[in-house]
């Protein structure tokens, strides 16, 4: 947890970012960040899912990259986001298929991600990843928005 206070300034600064594409986490999820933090930790330490971040040369962080439930193979799910500023530069594109690349390596072979419908910026993300869209997809719990579906075999 080495980037933990990188990370929280990370969620901090970018949350209305965010919230233009996914719902807010809410002001409880910083109350108890410290918490949640530890617990994705730990799923990260069990094998049951894997937490990435990048960080630009001054130690913050630019992006982070979850892949959730890869002991699940049915359920393994890509997840990211990357900060305002560093938006169109790469750098979330390099980080997801660096992400891929460790999951391949855990015997991952399928992963399902998905993307709200205004959010082209995630979707061109997913699409030069490997990404196949799947059409409409669930939306995250508390959601109001449309998501559209992407599959990738590894």
């Amino acid at each position: 947890m080495g980037h933990a206070e990188a990370l929280e300034r990370f969620e901090r600064a970018n949350r209305e970012f965010f919230a233009r594409h996914v719902s807010d986490r809410g002001d409880e999820y910083f109350e108890q960040f410290e918490h949640g933090l530890a617990a994705l930790a730990e799923e990260n330490r069990s094998a049951r899912s894997l937490f990435f971040v990048a960080v630009d040369s001054g130690g913050e962080v630019v992006a982070r990259v979850n892949v959730y439930d890869i002991d699940q193979p049915e359920r393994t799910e890509l997840g990211f986001r990357v900060a305002e500023h560093a938006e169109g530069k790469g750098v979330t594109t390099r980080a997801v298929q660096a992400a891929l690349q460790v999951a391949g390596t855990r015997g991952v072979g399928t992963v399902a991600a998905r993307a709200s419908t205004a959010n082209v910026a995630s979707q061109r993300v997913l699409e030069k990843c490997g990404f196949v869209g799947t059409g409409q997809a669930e939306r995250p719990a508390g959601s109001s928005k449309d998501f559209v579906g992407y599959r990738k075999d590894l």
